[in-house]
């Protein structure tokens, strides 16, 4: 098949897909409305408004306003797809809308994985599904025993699938594969909308390590309820016991690894990220060792490194003292922060999602690395490298190199 049939050929399908998506939202948003109260119908709407409103604000001045709280760009078709007052379609195609980089380094276009791409709304079709219908939580937690010399190799939001010939996360999970890691840790989000079928097909590259590897619960897992993850797990990550929190350590090193997301606002999307008291309780009654590292989805500092999140100091608490290093995904980025009393903090977000230079990084005095080098990717032209983080730990030293799809080391401690 040639290039141009192969890609009328892509087109088609995504248009059958987005026909039976646009379909299913429809009788999932009827059904959910008779189930609703009055003040979480509103609720919803106002959401969807907010959604629609900071697109369109985005589209026309370029960024939101400091001082206006983001919401999650899955909901910003919302109010026309589903034919709520009469909003203006949002643009659906590059011809209509080129892409630009915002100064979070996110794609403001309609490609697949951008922001205005239309099979984001399967992530709000599965969250209208899943309002009241959450997976059971696991509270069998695995302790993992490490050797004194182990290598971790650590991606978050990597969960897109084999989307294109050239996609990034077969890239990423090539270049893991050669580090010939102990462990492989996903940090969580599997895309659009963690469904049984995703979490199946995008997880099936994922590099497995010499002793074992997990994956992280968060936001787009709990879209579908976190039904998908809990059933991945069964399948394809035996080691922890079905929960999703558990802990790695050895004489030197307490490694703990949190589910962030399924105590989050369901009515922020789960953007958020929150513990529960079963977490905390555990958390409470972990061994001690002198390094502490903390693993999660959602990240501890906003993205200058400048604030920390509600999530930060309920960490600390449940831990009894700030982690020595606290590795997280969630933004789509790959940043280094200089450290903050006695914490490390490292975004690995950029396993797979694209992105481009972020520009409000620039120059700040609390990040010391975040990914500039262009991935000279002809379908995302302003993508920079996608990559992951490898940690080598031997005895209470570390050792951390982010490294490039490219296989390039892009930082190193």
């Amino acid at each position: 098949m040639s290039a141009v049939g192969h890609l009328k050929h892509e087109y088609d399908k995504v248009k059958v897909r987005l026909h039976g998506l646009l379909t299913r939202m429809e009788m999932a948003w009827m059904k959910l409305v008779s189930e609703l109260e009055p003040k979480e119908f509103e609720a919803i709407i106002t959401l969807l408004k907010r959604g629609h409103d900071q697109a369109q604000y985005v589209l026309k001045h370029g960024e939101l306003p400091d001082d206006e709280p983001a919401v999650p760009w899955e909901l910003a078709h919302g109010l026309s797809i589903l034919r709520i007052g009469n909003a203006t379609p949002l643009p659906q195609s590059t011809d209509q809308l080129q892409t630009r980089v915002l100064k979070d380094g996110t794609l403001l276009g309609c490609r697949k994985w951008e922001l205005l791409d239309l099979l984001w709304s399967e992530a709000l079709l599965k969250w209208i599904e899943n309002l009241r219908h959450h997976a059971t939580f696991g509270t069998d937690p695995a302790m993992v025993k490490m050797e004194r010399d182990v290598t971790l190799a650590i991606a978050g939001d990597w969960g897109t699938g084999p989307f294109n010939s050239h996609a990034p996360a077969v890239s990423v999970a090539n270049q893991m594969q050669l580090a010939n890691a102990d462990f492989t840790i996903h940090l969580g989000d599997v895309y659009y909308a963690g469904t049984h079928s995703q979490e199946d097909t995008d997880m099936a590259g994922w590099p497995m390590g010499t002793h074992g590897s997990f994956t992280l619960n968060s936001n787009h897992e709990m879209y579908s309820g976190a039904h998908g993850y809990f059933k991945e797990l069964a399948q394809r990550f035996p080691g922890q016991q079905g929960t999703s929190y558990f802990a790695m350590y050895n004489d030197d090193w307490l490694i703990v690894a949190l589910d962030t997301a399924y105590a989050s606002d369901v009515m922020n999307l789960y953007m958020d990220g929150t513990l529960n008291q079963p977490q905390i309780e555990w958390m409470k009654g972990l061994p001690k060792r002198k390094k502490l590292m903390v693993l999660s989805h959602h990240q501890g500092f906003d993205i200058t490194g400048h604030h920390k999140t509600a999530l930060y100091q309920p960490v600390c608490d449940a831990l009894g003292r700030e982690p020595d290093y606290w590795y997280w995904g969630h933004l789509h980025n790959g940043i280094v922060y200089a450290t903050q009393g006695g914490l490390h903090a490292r975004c690995a977000g950029h396993g797979a999602i694209p992105y481009g230079v972020t520009s409000q990084l620039d120059g700040h005095p609390r990040v010391l690395f975040s990914e500039t080098r262009n991935a000279q990717d002809p379908s995302y032209p302003l993508r920079v490298l996608n990559g992951y983080a490898k940690v080598r730990l031997v005895g209470e030293e570390i050792f951390e190199e982010f490294i490039g799809e490219d296989g390039s080391v892009r930082w190193k401690s």
